[in-house]
């Protein structure tokens, strides 16, 4: 019997490497974002987009058997790392925007 939980484990820790690597490239993506709102001048909040993101995690949760509560949760989350990575490429965008050219870095 603990020969097949053994297996379990090794296959959620397989799923979890999958994942953590899929957050991963989820958070690269949002430095992308980051820079193109810095580009326009874009605040990072989007009201309307987080409340599209939560739509999808509860859509996505029934359309899988999944409790919406804790997808929505989840996708909130992953908003909330997103917005302080924004955050931190806009700020570091405006800081060179300051900086002059060919200035040795502080």
């Amino acid at each position: 019997m603990t020969e097949g939980l053994g297996e379990l484990r090794a296959e959620l820790d397989g799923i979890d490497e999958a994942l953590f690597a899929l957050v991963r490239d989820r958070m690269r993506c949002i430095e992308r974002v980051g820079a193109i709102k810095a580009q326009v001048g874009m605040p990072v909040f989007q009201p309307g987009r987080a409340a599209e993101v939560e739509r999808q995690a509860a859509a996505r949760a029934r359309e899988h058997g999944l409790d919406e509560g804790f997808l929505v949760r989840l996708a909130d989350m992953l908003m909330e790392e997103a917005i302080r990575i924004e955050e931190a490429v806009v700020a570091q965008a405006g800081a060179s925007k300051d900086e002059p050219a060919n200035s040795p870095p502080t």
